[in-house]
């Protein structure tokens, strides 16, 4: 069973960042259980890479979507990918690093980005780019 359930009330209301939302809940539902179940620092690694290459794109997918859109927040929202890119960058290098103690801190900050940047953040431009892509459709 996972750990983070999808909900309704997370949605944004762009069905493409819904999406990418939801790939994003697995991958860190994945971690949890590669955590939970103590499998190999290399099984680890090798999910959080996953993890980090698909917050890559979703980051520049909702960045490239507020421009066009002409989001007024659109550098904030930069600056906050970039302060939660970074800190992740920052477990991947302790992990890699073999520090094994940081795996459920790492479950844990992940978990708590997730779902505030989700519900805090990112509802934000529900409204905006949700109107937006009601308008082109």
């Amino acid at each position: 069973m996972p750990l983070i359930k999808w909900r309704d009330s997370y949605s944004v209301g762009v069905e493409k960042f819904d999406e990418e939302h939801k790939v994003l809940v697995e991958l860190i539902n994945e971690l949890y259980i590669l955590v939970r179940d103590k499998k190999s620092l290399e099984a680890l690694q090798s999910s959080m890479d996953k993890l980090i290459e698909y917050t890559k794109v979703h980051f520049v997918d909702e960045e490239e979507a507020m421009e066009d859109a002409g989001y007024p927040l659109l550098e904030e929202h930069k600056g906050i990918h970039a302060n939660l890119l970074e800190q992740v960058l920052e477990f991947q290098d302790e992990m890699r690093k073999g520090n094994n103690h940081l795996q459920i801190d790492l479950y844990k900050f992940l978990r708590e980005w997730l779902m505030n940047h989700i519900l805090d953040e990112d509802m934000k431009y529900s409204t905006y780019l949700g109107h937006k892509e009601s308008e082109t459709a």
